[in-house]
């Protein structure tokens, strides 16, 4: 069995080219850019051929929100990469799993399930629903496609905006929480995103698309007290009014705070998943949040005090 994970120099791309490779599987990295696991660099917002029969395609590789990429940018990689891989899987009848987002929903009440209704806001959440649309055309053609709706993604190096967070516990600073921090968010332990997406390949499962939201390790105040105290910070929480959040949504469109209009949006609310649907296919969680929140801590602490 052949595999080609695309997006392999990013975050998720590089832990699972490794446990595929672990498994004895021959697999083929594909980005934009070079990697420790990338074999093919380029740019799939272009046409591509590979001479190898692929039994499988993952589709990891994105713009994502964080990017900040122009409407143009997100469309040519999220839409037309998109086309252009179900194209090779096409030729060569693989088996595609598009990695999309739960960013495609806005901001809903939880819980979230497949049938909440699609609310994408902004070019990130709107060009990969665009995508998914893409993978429904192909589906016509009698290709077998799974889709996956992954949440907040979180593991030993991704730090993105929670560098604040632990920047700020390491120098005994205050941590700024939006809201009184009594929301629940659920988290997706990257060891059990990357199990899944190999669970997949392996069972192939066709005509699916399952939200995978990951387990809520509690309230956001409990989360950072826990953080706090792995830490042995002496920080203290400020509470940001949600009434500041039309000022903010301004400084973040222009690029002046480090979190996006829609972060904004979700992270002073509940935002979690249920997963039934999920548990029907046979897969549950089985790695802790909290966890991988304390890995990205200690990271932090290894490379930037």
């Amino acid at each position: 069995m052949v595999i080609l994970v695309t997006g392999s120099s990013g975050f998720a791309g590089e832990i699972l080219m490794q446990k595929l490779a672990k498994n004895g599987v021959k697999v083929f990295g594909l980005d934009m850019k070079p990697g420790r696991f990338t074999d093919i660099v380029h740019d799939i917002s272009n046409p591509i051929t590979i001479d190898h029969d692929i039994d499988t395609i993952i589709h990891l590789a994105a713009r994502l929100e964080h990017d900040r990429c122009t409407t143009k940018e997100y469309f040519d990689s999220n839409v037309k990469g998109t086309e252009n891989l179900l194209k090779l899987a096409q030729k060569n009848n693989s088996f595609f799993i598009y990695v999309s987002t739960t960013a495609i929903y806005g901001s809903p009440k939880s819980p979230i399930n497949e049938n909440t209704k699609i609310a994408p806001s902004g070019d990130y959440a709107s060009s990969k629903y665009d995508g998914e649309k893409v993978c429904e055309k192909f589906k016509n053609d009698n290709l077998k496609i799974s889709i996956v709706r992954p949440s907040v993604l979180i593991g030993k190096k991704r730090l993105g905006i929670y560098k604040i967070i632990f920047k700020n516990l390491f120098n005994n600073l205050p941590i700024p929480l939006l809201g009184n921090g009594n929301n629940k968010i659920s988290f997706v332990n990257i060891e059990d995103f990357t199990d899944f997406l190999m669970y997949l390949s392996n069972k192939k499962i066709n005509n699916l698309t399952v939200n995978f939201g990951g387990k809520i390790p509690g309230t956001l105040n409990s989360v950072i007290e826990e953080l706090r105290k792995f830490s042995s910070s002496k920080s203290t929480t400020l509470h940001v009014p949600i009434k500041l959040i039309p000022i903010l949504t301004f400084f973040s469109k222009l690029k002046l705070i480090p979190v996006t209009p829609w972060q904004l949006s979700v992270m002073h609310k509940d935002y979690y998943y249920d997963n039934d649907l999920l548990n029907t296919v046979g897969f549950t969680y089985s790695h802790e949040p909290m966890d991988a929140l304390k890995e990205m801590l200690s990271y932090y602490k290894d490379h930037h005090t």
